[in-house]
Order: C-alpha cells, then sequence, then structure tokens
C-alpha cells in the first residue's frame, strides 16, 4: 500500500484477509473509520475514513474496498505534522 491506508477483512478474525488499499496522498500515519452518520446526507450509511497523512487531512470513502475513493484533501499554512484527528460523537467535526 506504499505507506498508505490499508484495509483488512476482519470478518473472521481469526483468518484477518487484505481488503484494499489507498495511497493517492502517500504516507498514512493514523487513521479513524467510521460508518458515517453526520449532516452531510451524501455520505450517510458509508464506511468514510479520516486520515492524517502528515502535511494534509485527506477524507476517503472505502464503502467499496477494491475502489476507495478520495472525497476531500486539505493542507493548512504552518503545519507541524498532522498527527491523528479525532471525528466528534455527530461526525461533525474533525479535531486535530
Amino acid at each position: 500500500c506504499n505507506e498508505g491506508l490499508h484495509m483488512i477483512n476482519l470478518n473472521d478474525p481469526g483468518n484477518p484477509a487484505f481488503a484494499g488499499c489507498f495511497s493517492d496522498d502517500g504516507y498514512t500515519h493514523d487513521v479513524q473509520c467510521v460508518i458515517y452518520k453526520g449532516s452531510d446526507d451524501r455520505y450517510n450509511g458509508r464506511e468514510i475514513c479520516f486520515a492524517a497523512n502528515e502535511d494534509t487531512v485527506t477524507i476517503v470513502d472505502v464503502t467499496d474496498k477494491s475502489n476507495p475513493r478520495q472525497l476531500s484533501k486539505e493542507s493548512y499554512p504552518d503545519f507541524r505534522y498532522v498527527h491523528q484527528g479525532w471525528l466528534t460523537e455527530d461526525h461533525n467535526y474533525l479535531l486535530i
């Protein structure tokens, strides 16, 4: 996965299996994936990952593991390192 998002199928916990990759934004340090339930109805019920990728936060729809789709990518001035983020309980904000 070239240090990007590496997805594992755990339907059979005793036999984890490779499910997919997303490496379009390079190295992923940390990620939080959820079944989205926020205010953007276009993505409700979809599996969305919020990835901390050193100099960006990248949001990826991984509902289809064989074809993950980048939804957004944001960098910001004067960054040091996007280490990780936490999604609020209502899925409306990502705290960095």
